[in-house]
C-alpha cells in the first residue's frame, strides 16, 4: 500500500473520530436514562438523545416541562466517584412562585396540568397487600412501593391506574391518596443580578445557594443570613436557577431534594429516544422497537 494511500486513510480516520468526539461534546449526545426517576414517561433502558448545545453553549432558557437532563448537586452525588446524572422537567423558571398543596401544583398563581403518567403518592394497609397487589397486577398497573407510614405501605402508581383500580377495591380504605411533606411547599425563584432580600422565608434555601453555588460562604440561623458574623439582609445571585421536578414521585433526584438547579449543572434537553431495551429481559427478547425514535410525553 502506497505511503499516501495510508496518510489518506489515517487523516480520514481522525477526522471521523474528531468529528464523533464534537458532536457528542457539543451538539448532541445520547444517554441512560436513570432508573426510578420518570417512569412511566421514559424507562429504565432507554437511550435518550439529548440536545447539549441549546442550554450549555448558546445559554437558551428552558421552556417549561422540558425534559431535563443535569448533573446532580455535589451534595447529592454518591461517593462512588462516577459523575450522576439526573433528569427531571422544567416546572419553574427564573422569577417564579411556585407553589404545591400536593393535589395541585401553581406557576405564579395559575394551576398547571401535570404529565398525564405521573406517579403520585398512595397509601395502603399492609394487612390487605395480597389483595391489593393482586388487583393492580390484574389491572396491568405500574406501581412503586416505597417503605412504609406507620402500618400502611406507601405506594406509587399514576392516577389512570389508580382509577382504574378504586373501581374493584372493595373499600376506599384499601388504597387512598396522600400528599407528603415533600410535595407541600411555596418558593419564589430568584432571578439572576436581581436584589433579593433576605427573610424568615427564604433564608435557608438561599444560604444554600451562596455557599454551594455562588461561592459565598455563609451560615444561616434563625431566619437570618450571616457573612463573616455580620448579618446580611439582601443579596444578589449571578446564576439562574430552576425548579425541576421528576415524572416519578416516589424518586428523589429533583428540586423537592436539593432546591433550585443552577443553570451550570444543565446538560441539555431531551430530544427522543434514541433506542430502547428492556435489562430485564434476555438480550434477544430485551428490544422495544415500538419506543425507537419517539419523543417523551
Amino acid at each position: 500500500m502506497k505511503r499516501e494511500t495510508i496518510r489518506t486513510i489515517v487523516i480520514t480516520v481522525i477526522i471521523i473520530i474528531g468529528s464523533v468526539w464534537a458532536i457528542r461534546f457539543f451538539i448532541a449526545e445520547p444517554y441512560r436514562v436513570p432508573p426510578g426517576q420518570m417512569e412511566n414517561s421514559l424507562l429504565p433502558g432507554d437511550r435518550l438523545w439529548v440536545d447539549k448545545w441549546s442550554f450549555r453553549w448558546s445559554n437558551r432558557t428552558p421552556a417549561y416541562r422540558d425534559l431535563l437532563v443535569f448533573t446532580l448537586p455535589p451534595l447529592h452525588q454518591s461517593q462512588t466517584g462516577v459523575v450522576e446524572i439526573a433528569m427531571a422537567r422544567c416546572t419553574g423558571r427564573p422569577g417564579d412562585t411556585i407553589r404545591s398543596t400536593g393535589s395541585q401544583l401553581f406557576i405564579n398563581g395559575k394551576a398547571v396540568a401535570q404529565p398525564p403518567l405521573i406517579l403520585e403518592a398512595y397509601l395502603s394497609p399492609d394487612s390487605v397487600r395480597n389483595t391489593v397487589n393482586r388487583t393492580l397486577r390484574q389491572n396491568g398497573a405500574y406501581y412503586v412501593e416505597q417503605g412504609k407510614v406507620g402500618s400502611a405501605r406507601l405506594l406509587f402508581l399514576s392516577r389512570y391506574d389508580y382509577e382504574k383500580v378504586h373501581k374493584e377495591l372493595a373499600a376506599d380504605s384499601l388504597l387512598y391518596p396522600v400528599f407528603l411533606n415533600r410535595d407541600i411547599y411555596e418558593i419564589e425563584l430568584p432571578t439572576r443580578g436581581k436584589s433579593i432580600q433576605v427573610t424568615p422565608r427564604n433564608a435557608e434555601w438561599l444560604a444554600l445557594l451562596l455557599n454551594q453555588y455562588e461561592g459565598v460562604a455563609v451560615t444561616c440561623r434563625e431566619g437570618k443570613i450571616y457573612r463573616n458574623g455580620l448579618e446580611i439582609t439582601q443579596c444578589r445571585l449571578s446564576h439562574d436557577y430552576y425548579w425541576v421536578i421528576g415524572d416519578n414521585r416516589a424518586g428523589m433526584a429533583d428540586s423537592r431534594t436539593f432546591g433550585p438547579l443552577p443553570h451550570t449543572l444543565l446538560i441539555g434537553k431531551g430530544l427522543w429516544i434514541g433506542f430502547s431495551r428492556d435489562p430485564q429481559k434476555p438480550f434477544w427478547q430485551s428490544f422495544r422497537p415500538h419506543r425507537f425514535f419517539m419523543k417523551p410525553l
